[in-house]
């Protein structure tokens, strides 16, 4: 409210603390929320002068309401100004690549360079009007407010909505403050401070009433009815728009030319689209800003904006429909005769606002098109869609053809798509598709069909499948109905073989998705993928070629599986640089590594380990980063470094969250549920993992959620998972899932005497058996001590040593210390259950090797199922302990401290240390928890 600021004392005080604790490092993001008029801007100001006061530089930026602003705008405006301190709007440049993945660069490397221009007396950025703010601007906002613990940055953002801002992970934790509406004693007192005279006492309750307390409407009400003056105008809106009324009819001719372009503008193009020269612009626009309604900045004095968007509206308004349309007409044409280009969006939006008639909305429609292709070129897919929109919203009036509106339609499923909007995409895909089908035209359904690509969910991977049919028939393909065998038999005649190949391989990808839930799909999808190779092969494309990989790659199965990815890896490397394709090279590591685990080539793993960590490093793609997280994590996962391998996965998910992708979710749980399981680390897991398992009944959820649920104790909730499991088993497609699923479940079978799922389990899993059940996923050990366990529950107790052995050997040969212990255990038990001559003092050596490894990696349940064999067989028992070693067990077991057992037994705490380190050594227990276990499984305790 000018300079006479009321009612806003505890909001001065808050945000006074915020630039007080800048100064010792607590940075602190701001957020003033309330509806248009209630100060923000006035409070922002004020923030603003204090920080400055104090020494620290402040940045200013603020989004505007229209359309054509580019991505970052308010952050562009800030770090423009901030030259001085290293900022630059370059840092905001979104290079080349995956469009999700180049914005998130974009932005890790301005908040990484914004913290880092703080200098030592702090720095505040102010960001106004976050209400039209685009996602971009917002994740920035984030991502900067999520690392302000210890910077001297105070980031203070103004808005109408903050629910908005709200909704990013992390925000909440910004200071959140609400400027109310001004009480009528609040309104009262700015009236007394403004007054030329005498104030009637009933007036500043008459003006809270009008105005609600909304400092903008108090202020404007106030200048128009005189502060001494009793009368009151008939509604708000004419008060919005006083100001106007006061200035010459030439200057409201240019305010309404103003109000067209925006609530900021560039008096160079008023000019060009007024007639007027620029300093003729300024001299009939001097009266505007005296009467309050322009604003001029003496650093930017080729720029004005509106004092208020309320202001700016009304005067936009008030223009007669005919004077608002040629103004966006002359505007346009002012933008487009610029020497400088980069005016696309505020073309279009120009252009749109003035189509009248089918001549100039095919104007608006082509601008449109332009302004799209503006936005593709700097990969704002989101404003790309925005303007694919506005023009099929023109298609009628500009009479476009059905071919046009298809053209559009599928120019927008694909702008959607890369801004990961994907329901919105297939909608428009199969819109496209509908037009294209009437039309006859392959080309128009061959594209439709390609849009959406690598997605899982049934529903959308349905419509993917029907796209890819509708294709395949309109390019001559016969046998695309469903019920048509795939036998490519005029595969040879099609005349585009690379476009056709990227078809069958989209539609083989879809299959393969919905076999998870119709398993009889996968015959069919791997027909496909056979003729997609052989497709691309002809062509000799390399989007084909590296499609109909990823195609055969996704079916890939049976024990040969390994080294065709190590293979496919190979041949995407030789393919080099794929423009329409640049993930090509992450895939071609991540292949490899799948293979090469498989294989048990761990020196190769580690080579392309190294290599995928450079290409992260380089690209700076979240998605990549995430990929070596977790291959690293199955690679700690190899080498039994439990904790490292943790880190690996939580920094994983902490990466997947910031991408806002759920499709990692699962892999995260994946992990952490096998590492728990192999450390007995059980509690606070953070999700019912029954539950989960029921939300998501598919095969691979249920063996590792009941695999987990057994480990953990609750085998009566294991026991049900498993029942559903079973009968899924018989037709699982034999993918990158089936192995572990299999085995999962046999080993499931063996502890719920399940005899023919172990046998049947056994044959499936017999040909793998020289094989590691290991790839990026995660590393579960080589078959052979999965089949050594299930020949044992089968009583093929030669057959079971003999694999238990060879597991042993393949675990020595790759380094994986935690599986070798697993193998000596089950090859412990094994022998103990053939009790042949020896075999029991073998079984012992095995356990105590087991108990050792599983000690040292903190692998409690194996240490535990090793303690406990070795008692069985006459190794550690209650009888190595001595009378008082029991006795300090049993206290122990009740959770008592060395001091309080000390006490109790009238001792000395080290006397008591000694008898625990004894107790724990004899017995082959890794901590002090387990020894309450221990009392209750040797007898000492009911």
């Amino acid at each position: 409210m000018g300079p006479h600021l009321v009612g806003r004392s505890h909001e001065f005080g808050e945000l006074a603390r915020v630039v007080a604790g800048a100064a010792t490092g607590e940075g602190a993001l701001v957020v003033l929320s309330g509806e248009a008029g209630i100060g923000k801007t006035t409070m922002l100001s004020w923030l603003a002068g204090t920080a400055a006061s104090a020494g620290m530089p402040v940045l200013a930026g603020r989004a505007v309401a229209d359309e054509g602003a580019p991505a970052f705008w308010p952050w562009l405006r800030a770090f423009a100004a901030g030259r001085g301190l290293g900022l630059s709007a370059d840092l905001l440049e979104v290079g080349s690549g995956p469009p999700a993945q180049t914005r998130f660069v974009a932005i890790e490397r301005a908040a990484n360079a914004l913290l880092a221009a703080v200098p030592a007396t702090g720095l505040l950025v102010t960001l106004d009007d976050l209400q039209w703010a685009d996602d971009a601007t917002v994740q920035l906002l984030w991502h900067v407010g999520a690392d302000l613990s210890g910077a001297r940055l105070v980031v203070a953002a103004a808005t109408r909505d903050a629910a908005r801002l709200g909704t990013i992970p992390g925000l909440p934790a910004a200071r959140t403050l609400w400027l109310p509406p001004l009480t009528p004693a609040e309104v009262g007192e700015y009236m007394r401070a403004t007054a030329t005279g005498r104030l009637d006492p009933a007036l500043p309750g008459r003006v809270h009433r009008g105005s609600g307390g909304n400092p903008l409407f108090v202020r404007e009400m106030v200048r128009a009815t005189g502060a001494s003056s009793g009368g009151l105008p008939d509604s708000l809106r004419p008060l919005v728009g006083a100001r106007l009324a006061g200035v010459g009819a030439v200057c409201r001719r240019l305010l309404g030319a103003c109000s067209v372009i925006g609530e900021e503008f560039d008096v160079t193009l008023l000019a060009a689209a007024t007639g007027y020269e620029p300093d003729e612009v300024c001299g009939r626009l001097a009266e505007a800003v005296a009467a309050g309604v322009l604003a001029d900045d003496a650093d930017a004095p080729n720029r004005m904006r509106f004092t208020h968007a309320l202001v700016r509206q009304a005067a936009y308004d008030d223009l007669p429909r005919a004077d608002r349309t040629r103004w966006h007409r002359l505007v346009a044409d002012a933008l487009a005769g610029l020497p400088v280009p980069g005016h696309a969006a505020d073309v279009a939006r120009h252009r749109v606002r003035a189509a009248t008639d089918a001549s100039t909305c095919r104007t608006a429609v082509d601008a449109c098109r332009a302004a799209v292709d503006a936005a593709l070129r700097s990969l704002d897919h989101a404003d790309a869609a925005h303007w694919y929109r506005r023009a099929i919203e023109l298609a009628a009036g500009a009479a476009l053809d059905s071919a046009e509106l298809a053209d559009l339609l599928l120019g927008l499923a694909e702008a959607e798509y890369l801004d990961l909007r994907v329901a919105e995409a297939l909608r428009h895909c199969v819109a496209g598709s509908d037009l294209a089908t009437g039309l006859g035209r392959p080309d128009l359904l061959a594209r439709a069909a390609l849009v959406v690509r690598g997605i899982g969910g049934e529903e959308p991977n349905r419509v993917i499948a029907d796209l890819c049919s509708r294709a395949r028939l309109a390019l001559g393909d016969q046998t695309a109905s469903d019920g048509a065998a795939e036998t490519g038999a005029g595969d040879s005649v099609i005349a585009d073989a690379g476009t056709y190949a990227r078809v069958l391989a989209q539609h083989a990808m879809a299959l393969a998705q919905l076999a998870v839930t119709t398993p009889g799909l996968v015959g069919r999808a791997q027909a496909l993928s056979r003729r997609a190779m052989a497709l691309a092969y002809r062509d000799r494309g390399s989007t084909a070629l590296v499609d109909a990989l990823h195609a055969r790659e996704t079916l890939a199965g049976g024990p040969s599986s390994s080294a065709e990815r190590m293979d496919m890896g190979v041949l995407l490397r030789r393919l080099g640089p794929v423009p329409e394709r640049p993930e090509t090279p992450l895939w071609a590591h991540l292949w490899r590594i799948d293979g090469c685990l498989g294989v048990g080539a761990v020196a190769e793993v580690d080579g392309e380990i190294a290599g995928l960590a450079a290409l992260a490093e380089r690209l700076g793609w979240p998605v990549a980063r995430w990929h070596l997280l977790r291959v690293r994590a199955a690679r700690a996962m190899l080498a039994g470094r439990f904790a490292e391998a943790q880190h690996f996965v939580e920094e994983g998910q902490a990466v997947a969250e910031r991408c806002g992708d759920p499709s990692m979710q699962g892999q995260y749980i994946a992990y952490m549920l096998d590492i728990r399981r192999k450390t007995g680390q059980f509690s606070d897991v953070g999700f019912d993992v029954a539950a989960a398992a029921d939300a998501e009944p598919r095969p691979i959820v249920l063996a590792i959620a009941g695999e987990y649920l057994f480990a953990s104790g609750q085998t009566d909730a294991a026991r049900v998972l498993f029942a559903r499991l079973v009968p899924t088993l018989s037709d699982l497609p034999e993918d990158v899932r089936w192995p572990a699923i299999i085995g999962i479940a046999g080993e499931l079978a063996v502890a719920f005497g399940d005899a023919d799922t172990v046998s049947a389990s056994y044959r499936r899993l017999l040909p793998y058996a020289g094989l590691y059940l290991a790839s990026s996923y995660g590393y579960r050990g080589a078959f052979a001590r999965t089949l050594g366990v299930l020949a044992s529950a089968g009583s093929d107790h030669e057959a079971a040593i003999a694999h238990l052995t060879a597991a042993e050997e393949m675990e020595r040969r790759v380094g994986a210390p935690a599986e070798l212990a697993l193998a000596q255990l089950a090859h412990a038990g094994a022998r103990r259950s053939r009790n042949g001559r020896g075999d029991r003092d073998r079984a012992a050596a095995l356990a105590e090797r087991a108990a050792r490894t599983a000690r040292r990696l903190g692998m409690v349940p194996a240490l535990t199922a090793a303690t406990a064999l070795l008692r069985e067989l006459g190794g550690a028992d209650a009888d190595v302990l001595t009378a008082r070693e029991r006795e300090v067990a049993l206290l122990v077991a009740d959770g008592l401290a060395n001091r309080v057992i000390a006490e109790r037994l009238a001792v000395s705490e080290r006397t008591v240390e000694t008898h625990v380190r004894n107790v724990l050594t004899k017995l082959g227990l890794a901590n002090r928890t387990q020894v309450a276990a221990w009392t209750l499984r040797a007898g000492l305790r009911a």
